[in-house]
């Protein structure tokens, strides 16, 4: 008899119930990960817009140092430059110019007391500069 009553009993079956709570735990886990990766990827798309704004002022100033740069190297604009500045500079090696060389030893030494330098430009030793007793330099 107790076989019979089991068979027509009203009971819940109870794999249905955890089977349901599964579901309902499965799809409530994949909507916070939805949302989580929502909110990374919006706060990623912040960041690579300030990124892409930085990379583009960068490339501003970039191509402004480019075009001063261009400026700088141009022969023409040098020449204009000087031309207003009224300067006497001129480009090395122009034949119009007379070439003085000074890779001569600028530093001066005393030789003794009263003597004086055998020429106005010593180029082949170092310059050695005369005083006379007094202790002025003597210009000849």
């Amino acid at each position: 008899m107790s076989r019979n009553r089991m068979r027509n009993s009203q009971s819940m079956h109870w794999m249905g119930v955890v089977k349901w709570i599964l579901i309902a735990a499965l799809l409530a886990g994949l909507g916070l990960c939805y949302m989580l990766c929502k909110n990374q990827n919006l706060h990623l798309a912040e960041e690579t817009h300030r990124v892409q704004k930085q990379i583009e002022a960068i490339e501003d100033r970039n191509d402004t140092l480019e075009a001063d740069l261009e400026a700088m190297k141009s022969m023409k604009s040098l020449e204009r430059r000087l031309a207003l500045m009224h300067s006497t500079l001129v480009q090395w090696g122009d034949p119009r110019a007379s070439w003085v060389r000074l890779d001569q030893n600028t530093r001066a030494r005393v030789a003794r007391l009263g003597t004086a330098p055998t020429s106005a430009l010593n180029l082949d030793s170092s310059v050695v500069a005369a005083t006379s007793p007094t202790g002025q330099s003597d210009a000849r």
